[in-house]
């Protein structure tokens, strides 16, 4: 073997490493960020998180006041592989929390808001669309697709001002198991501000449902 592939071999070896550590720490510092804002968010009784290939997220299960329980899913993209970074642009390339809460009142209807994205990369699937009206609504300049079964949980849409509208994609409101559920994609994140828009939307569902 020739100097010279010997050189790109280094050149390459030390780029997946330097790639690695970099990505690891930069995920395990959002994990850490994330888990102390949503339990300062919610104030959870009793918690279990569950980590997800070390340092690809976690999921996790809160015991709060005024709920049954709230659901975490944090997904976080491979940042610590050099390999994945060509598929960020053909995905979101974006970090994913779902946060689900399960109401103690039940939920007696269906209602959906949908961040509209050209690219529908990140577009969720309804599986009972055909069933619910559809409605485009224009709010703080961006547009969202609503769809619902009736006007019960309309005032829903003004969750969607507590949160940053880069990383709001999608609130569901459904009657199985009675919950709602909220999905926002982010590459950074403010955490002071995502904690207290979190605490006010647990108390928004709290007195809405």
């Amino acid at each position: 073997m020739s100097s010279a592939y010997i050189t790109i071999f280094i050149g390459i070896s030390v780029a997946i490493s330097l790639v690695y550590i970099a990505g690891y720490k930069k995920n395990i510092k959002i994990m850490k960020e994330m888990a102390k804002s949503l339990e300062s968010a919610l104030n959870p009784k009793d918690k279990l998180y569950t980590y997800l290939g070390g340092v690809l997220g976690f999921s996790a299960e809160y015991k709060v006041d005024g709920f049954k329980k709230v659901f975490i899913n944090l997904r976080l993209i491979p940042r610590q592989s050099i390999l994945y970074l060509p598929f960020m642009f053909v995905t979101s390339g974006k970090d994913s929390l779902q946060i689900m809460f399960y109401t103690e009142k039940p939920i007696r209807g269906e209602f959906h808001i949908i961040k509209e994205d050209p690219l529908k990369l990140a577009k969720p699937k309804i599986y009972n669309r055909e069933k619910l009206s559809k409605e485009i609504s224009t709010i703080n300049n961006k547009k969202y697709e609503i769809l619902k079964d009736s006007n019960r949980y309309s005032n829903f849409k003004n969750l969607i001002k507590l949160f940053n509208d880069k990383h709001f994609n999608h609130l569901a409101i459904t009657k199985e198991n009675s919950i709602v559920y909220i999905n926002l994609l982010f590459y950074k994140m403010n955490y002071k501000e995502f904690k207290n828009s979190l605490k006010k939307t647990a108390d928004f569902i709290k007195s809405s449902i």
